[in-house]
C-alpha cells in the first residue's frame, strides 16, 4: 500500500464550511478504485491547516486512475475551492524502515 499525505491550507475563517464538506470528500475518495482508507486531520497548532491521508493499493491508483474518475470530480467540487495554496502531496511507502 502507498500512503498519500496532502497538506491542505485553507482560510481559517472558512474552517467550519470546509469541515462540513469533508465527509463528502472522504466518501468520494473511499469510493474510488484502489482506495483503502481515508483520514482528514485538523492541525493542533496551525489554524486552517489539515492533513489528508489516503491509503492506495498502488501509486498509479492515485496518479493515473483516480484523476479520470467521477469521484475525483466530486472531491474537487467538495473541497478544492477552500484551498488558499496548492496542496503539497507526498506519497509514502507502507513499510517502515
Amino acid at each position: 500500500m502507498i500512503y498519500e499525505h496532502a497538506h491542505l491550507v485553507i482560510d481559517p475563517a472558512r474552517a467550519h464550511d470546509f469541515e462540513s464538506a469533508a465527509p463528502t470528500a472522504r466518501k468520494a475518495l473511499q469510493d474510488a478504485p484502489g482506495c483503502r482508507e481515508v483520514s482528514i486531520f485538523r492541525s493542533a497548532d496551525k489554524p486552517g491547516t489539515y492533513l489528508l491521508r489516503v491509503g492506495w493499493d498502488r501509486i498509479e491508483d492515485h496518479l493515473e486512475v483516480f484523476p479520470t474518475t467521477p469521484q475525483a470530480a466530486t472531491l474537487a467540487d467538495a473541497i478544492a475551492g477552500y484551498f488558499t495554496e496548492t496542496p503539497l502531496v507526498i506519497h509514502f511507502e507502507s513499510e517502515e524502515i
